[in-house]
């Protein structure tokens, strides 16, 4: 299987000279918090041709925008250049599966761009490329991250923003006050949060509102939930069902057990090829 197999050619796709606000919008619409930034520019012989000059996606929204520099500008004036990861690892279309899922495993990406010559095709993303586990009877709790981080539903999104950020995870389960499961966030629900603060609320206001928003009030409910003895398959049709990072793995009496993410599944792919 190689990278043609994989391939998405509907995708966002931006000018590195897009506002952000325009850019988050087209993530909605593609409900893909990850997008293509390009510049258009021309080869030796004068064909013009969209450059790819970085990526961006929720993880770079949410490293920059809280910052105190950024917290004062609206969306609408600033620039994807200004978010994106740069110097994109790319792939061609022969590019082969193990190669991809080692990639993507390696560095904590989620999304290759495919070029023929200069021109980009399309991509491949992680979701589709773990699409190989929908059979896999392997039990989940030989995969699963048994000491995940956890957010409170009264933590401060801040706080959860540099959990996230210091320990490159994109998933964690919400607990309350008597520990009992009750929902989960993604980087995905943090970018959102923090991109309709910065959309939403005054200058003025923004430093000390910011620090009141709480879990409570962007997490998502009814997570996906497994027991150990559940299998990779049933673990990878739960965060696809849920478009999710990760699901939560529950012992028999329904406490919290450990995590199966996106990025454990992919480690668990990289082992299987070796």
């Amino acid at each position: 299987m190689k990278a043609l197999d994989f391939l998405a050619e509907d995708y966002p796709l931006v000018d590195k000279n897009e506002t952000l606000y325009y850019t988050f919008k087209l993530m909605e619409k593609y409900d893909l918090y990850k997008a293509v930034v390009y510049e258009k520019t021309r080869d030796e012989k004068g064909r013009e041709y969209k450059k790819i000059t970085g990526i961006i996606t929720g993880r770079d929204i949410v490293l920059k925008l809280a910052t105190q520099r950024i917290r004062l500008t609206t969306p609408g004036r600033l620039h994807v250049s200004s978010f994106m990861s740069l110097n994109p690892i790319t792939i061609s279309p022969d590019t082969g599966f193990s190669d991809m899922v080692k990639v993507m495993y390696e560095k904590s990406i989620g999304i290759l761009p495919v070029l023929r010559g200069n021109d980009i095709i399309g991509i491949v993303l992680r979701e589709k490329l773990l699409e190989v586990l929908k059979k896999d009877d392997t039990e989940v709790r030989f995969v699963m991250n048994t000491y995940p981080l956890i957010a409170r539903t009264s933590d401060r999104i801040l706080k959860i923003r540099q959990d996230m950020l210091n320990n490159d995870v994109s998933f964690m389960p919400v607990l309350d006050e008597r520990n009992e499961i009750v929902g989960y966030i993604t980087i995905a629900e943090l970018a959102y949060a923090l991109f309709k603060f910065q959309d939403i609320v005054p200058a003025k206001h923004k430093k000390e509102r910011i620090t009141h928003l709480i879990v409570e009030d962007i997490m998502r409910f009814r997570p996906p939930k497994l027991r150990i003895t559940d299998t990779i398959a049933t673990a990878l049709s739960y965060i696809l069902e849920k478009r999710s990072r990760g699901a939560i793995v529950v012992d028999e009496i329904g406490s919290l057990a450990g995590v199966v993410t996106v990025h454990d599944l992919l480690r668990y792919l990289v082992e299987k090829q070796l």
